[in-house]
């Protein structure tokens, strides 16, 4: 099993279930949301879902990174994305805003956790996230399915083929600061108490059907608390 030691362990009930081809990436996501509780609302409706959620305060970990997580899109007949081996977050916070200092100290943490324990380097293969342009999508995102079906390595939620969303929209400077921390900022936290279990059902579910508008939410999608509603 593969779990954070430093992050509290909130279970939910849906996964894509087990990975079909690698190498190991992490994914880079935002809430659109202010807020992790406004977060798990939406997950709770929606049943997208990443591996962790993370805010100023705490990292929280919703599933085992040996299975996969549904909070990117799948369109039938299209490249594997969330099962290909995507350990995916969602930051609490905008992709057209500043990211808090300490919110992107705990995805660092994070970060260095998931590379040491998967394997992932810390590079960027399709670049880094373009930043918002006065708040909204600045466009021109690289979605090379060639890298990201053959590098390991950090990718947006923009960076995923097939997928429409532009989040994070990292600015150079918080990038730099994501790829700073060191592995002794996680280790010198420790192990926070495991919270219950979220979802009414038992057994995780198996989707390799999913798709993720960017403005209309189909029955069954996740919506967040404030949609990602930019032409992404």
């Amino acid at each position: 099993m593969a779990r954070c030691p430093f992050a509290q362990w909130m279970p939910l009930p849906w996964s894509a279930g087990p990975y079909v081809a690698g190498p190991f990436k992490i994914v880079h996501h935002t809430t659109e949301g202010s807020t992790a509780a406004g977060a798990f609302n939406t997950y709770r409706q929606r049943h997208d879902i990443p591996h962790f959620t993370v805010d100023d305060q705490v990292i929280y970990q919703h599933l085992d990174t040996d299975v996969a997580a549904t909070a990117l899109a799948h369109p039938v007949g299209t490249v594997e994305t969330n099962k290909h081996s995507a350990i995916q977050f969602e930051l609490v916070g905008f992709a057209g805003k500043p990211k808090k200092k300490a919110s992107l100290k705990n995805v660092g943490r994070l970060c260095r956790w998931i590379e040491s324990t998967h394997g992932v380097p810390a590079v960027w293969p399709n670049g880094f996230p373009n930043p918002p342009v006065n708040g909204k999508d600045p466009g021109h995102h690289n979605r090379n399915e060639t890298n990201w079906t053959t590098k390991g390595g950090h990718y947006g939620h923009c960076h995923v083929p097939v997928n429409v969303h532009w989040d994070p929209a990292y600015t150079s400077d918080e990038v730099a600061y994501v790829m700073s921390i060191t592995a002794a900022d996680a280790e010198l936290v420790s192990e926070k108490e495991a919270l219950p279990a979220m979802g009414a059902r038992a057994v995780p579910r198996t989707s390799t059907h999913k798709t993720k508008p960017a403005q209309k939410a189909r029955p069954g999608k996740r919506r967040r608390s404030a949609p990602k509603v930019r032409a992404k």
